[in-house]
């Protein structure tokens, strides 16, 4: 993303607040939880985004992003892909449209000011059978978990002691011990039943 422009859009868009087809799910003073899903053949609203977002893709992802003053650009990415966008520095005012897939993401937004991030360099990174680290930014650490319940062998739960707030998101459809916000301390996630033979998690730490 280029630096954000002084000029004044020339076009009529929302806050993502009130983008349709973006849902907040939940929100707490520090990360709010937000479901985009788009049907297929479908475009959203123009809409900025002011947040530092970590996005989680819930499903295939094969859609076409037109920034505002950029030409459309393809935006693909397999299920299970993580990335982060810092909006508090680009300001982004956007739209996608769908192809024949519809679209599927959940971003975590962080409410915190960059002033009231907390420094994380020395807080101690998760590590274990089934763990994975996908992003470790100032703001913000993901993580994959990958839970198997079919044999004596499998991982079928992960235990950590979390230093901050995170949240938890299942990539398949799945029973667990367990809650998709997350506080500070001991933290478990056990699989209790799952269609998948390796049922992936995602969790976000927010600092």
């Amino acid at each position: 993303m280029g630096p954000k422009s002084e000029t004044k859009p020339d076009v009529d868009y929302v806050l993502v607040d009130f983008e349709p087809l973006h849902k907040q799910r939940w929100r707490t003073d520090n990360a709010r939880l937000v479901c985009a899903e788009f049907p297929p053949f479908t475009t959203c609203l123009w809409h900025q985004h002011l947040k530092y977002g970590i996005y989680v893709v819930m499903a295939l992802l094969d859609v076409v992003e037109q920034p505002y003053g950029e030409e459309p650009r393809p935006l693909v990415q397999k299920k299970g892909a993580v990335f982060c966008r810092d909006h508090t520095k680009d300001e982004l005012i956007h739209l996608a449209t769908t192809k024949e897939l519809p679209a599927f993401l959940i971003e975590v937004e962080i409410l915190k000011e960059k002033v009231d991030v907390v420094p994380n360099k020395n807080m101690p990174l998760h590590e274990g059978k089934g763990i994975e680290l996908l992003k470790n930014e100032p703001e913000c650490r993901v993580y994959r978990f990958s839970l198997q319940g079919n044999d004596d062998q499998a991982t079928a739960e992960i235990v950590v002691n979390l230093s901050t707030e995170a949240v938890l998101l299942a990539l398949e459809d799945c029973e667990v011990g367990g809650d998709v916000h997350l506080k500070a301390g001991n933290f478990g996630v056990k699989l209790l039943s799952s269609g998948a033979r390796t049922t992936s998690f995602i969790l976000a730490e927010v600092f």
